[in-house]
């Protein structure tokens, strides 16, 4: 109501105390300590405790808390243990809270079901994105990416784009018949060797990580062999990227890009916040497509717990947590909302992308905001296939890691993978 005034505490009926659990950067934990601060500031009747968990053991302590029955009242959680709890009934169904119809509110692939249950939205939303630098492109004649989907680079446009930017120490580039692929000097592209990485080719030619009804891994599809193959033969037969061998030598794309060692490096919306620290010439655009344009919109599970005592104080926190209008982190370029208003209003774009004080290049109107709500396809199988932290740690990454090190090709390794995956497919939630 305009003009009202917060309760103070001692008007409250009840104190309600709720604890968050979240895990994040340092400059992350920052901007969500501050949130936290400025809604009990804005909440006199609620008080959220904050419970900053690293990564690396967030599990393990989510579910210790889980066994002596002091789980928080909301909290990140990774997909792996969100969509089992959520079948186990360990979390709220957000449904009385979020409606039958979520998807006219939210961006559609950041809304999580569970067997009919609604467990609830992503913390955040981001994009998988093309990052480059303009002074490396501009030196060797080389346009710019595409921001606009609709443009994207093929395939093919895309590997002799690289090849242009990729010089050996002689200065010839990977084009050339003279060019030495073993004393190269900058390389046209940073491939992340993560399923972020590869698996918007697949989709983009055709493919898809498992059969309609989630009982089959289908990576050997041709469609889906194809596009794996043209991914390595950036390595090997191009020479325009690095080995996994050279990467796990080298510093993070970010910082080979400003010294010029990388022209282009792919990556998410989320490392907008690291480019932002350099004082590199630098812009994004579209990812390279096969038959369609493609990326794949990633975010984490945030969830209410449903032991909670006040599931309408948490839910009231769970919506303030992901508000641009109240977390930096949308305004630096680390997130992109979940709700379409801002995506697709004026007022909307306001709040984070068109603010005075906001960190994004001027491209991200068509690079993120176009692509977000136009370009992201399906859900991606991470949020839909059971099972699926053991279906990617014992068959797909592994016959990943051996197509990338060049030891098989792609067809080799992706029927490996689906011969692993067999016992381990369990259907989709």
């Amino acid at each position: 109501m305009a003009g009202a005034v917060p309760a103070k505490a001692q008007d409250c009926v009840e104190q309600v105390d709720l604890t968050f659990t979240f895990w994040g950067s340092a400059s992350e934990k920052n901007d969500i300590e501050n949130a936290i601060r400025t809604f009990n500031e804005s909440h006199p009747c609620i008080t959220v405790t904050g419970q900053h968990i690293p990564n690396t053991g967030y599990v393990e302590k989510i579910t210790s808390m889980l066994a002596s029955n002091t789980a928080p009242d909301v909290a990140y959680l990774s997909q792996d243990q969100a969509f089992g709890w959520a079948a186990e009934g360990r979390l709220l169904d957000l449904t009385p809270y979020l409606g039958d119809t979520p998807e006219d509110t939210y961006l559609k692939n950041s809304i999580y079901r569970v067997e009919g249950r609604l467990m609830g939205t992503g913390l955040a939303t981001g994009v998988m994105l093309i990052y480059y630098n303009k002074d490396v492109f501009d030196a060797a004649g080389v346009e710019y990416p595409p921001a606009n989907a609709a443009e994207a680079w093929t395939w093919d446009e895309f590997v002799e784009n690289a090849k242009l930017l990729t010089k050996d120490r002689n200065g010839n580039t990977a084009a050339d018949s003279d060019f030495d692929p073993n004393s190269i000097d900058t390389f046209g592209v940073a491939m992340p060797a993560g399923f972020s990485g590869w698996y918007p080719y697949v989709v983009s030619n055709g493919g898809r990580m498992a059969n309609e009804d989630g009982t089959e891994l289908t990576l050997n599809s041709p469609e889906a062999v194809e596009a794996l193959q043209a991914y390595q033969d950036l390595i090997y037969k191009h020479h325009v990227t690095p080995t996994p061998t050279q990467t796990g030598t080298l510093p993070a794309a970010d910082i080979l890009m400003q010294s010029r060692k990388v022209a282009m490096s792919m990556d998410g919306h989320w490392r907008i916040t690291d480019f932002n620290d350099t004082r590199m010439n630098w812009g994004i655009g579209v990812l390279p497509m096969f038959d369609e344009p493609y990326t794949p919109l990633i975010s984490t599970p945030k969830v209410i717990f449903a032991s909670t005592e006040h599931p309408d104080e948490a839910f009231e926190f769970y919506q303030y947590v992901s508000n641009p209008e109240q977390v930096g982190l949308f305004k630096s370029g680390l997130w992109a909302p979940l709700e379409l208003e801002y995506f697709e209003t004026e007022d909307g774009l306001a709040k984070w992308l068109t603010s005075e004080d906001a960190e994004y290049p001027p491209e991200a109107m068509d690079a993120i905001v176009n692509y977000s709500l136009n370009y992201t396809g399906e859900q991606l199988p991470t949020y839909q296939l059971r099972n699926i932290g053991q279906i990617m740690n014992d068959a797909v990454i592994p016959a990943i890691s051996k197509m990338l090190d060049g030891t098989v090709s792609a067809q080799e390794a992706m029927d490996e993978a689906v011969a692993n995956a067999a016992p381990l497919m369990q259907g989709r939630w």
